[in-house]
């Protein structure tokens, strides 16, 4: 049971720091609104996907460990939100161009989408942590 809460727990975290990582340059630079809106929409699909599913996995790893939901569909849909999450993310960082943030006023803006695909992999690796607590028990 405590490593069931502890895979969550996890989970959760991993799903807030995705939607921190990606509100991080909204707040550290005021008047770079239009140049962040092009660079999250760049690529295929873009990124607000992908807070949608952080956003939708806090939920489900919620739901899970306080009983609203049977603990195995809640770790099952965990894993597919994170895969699916990871996979956006990295179509997102492979297809993005840099060129709309030319003069942003922070350097590390360069690794952002790094940052982002590190942020969100660690939801799948907690979703599996929670799926194999789970079936183990």
């Amino acid at each position: 049971m405590r490593t069931e809460q502890a895979a969550a727990a996890l989970g959760i975290a991993g799903c807030v720091a995705v939607v921190v990582s990606l509100v991080l340059p909204y707040v550290t630079a005021s008047g770079w609104g239009a140049a962040l809106g092009r660079y999250y929409a760049a690529g295929p699909l873009g990124v607000w996907g992908l807070v949608f599913l952080a956003l939708v996995g806090v939920v489900v790893f919620l739901a899970g460990i306080r009983g609203r939901t049977d603990p195995t569909t809640a770790a099952g849909i965990a894993l597919a939100i994170g895969v699916v999450a990871l996979l956006i993310a990295l179509v997102w960082a492979l297809s993005v161009s840099l060129d709309p943030l030319f003069g942003y006023p922070g350097s590390w803006i360069t690794d952002h989408r790094w940052i982002v695909v590190a942020a969100t992999a660690v939801v799948p690796l907690a979703a599996a942590l929670y799926a194999r607590s789970v079936l183990a028990s």
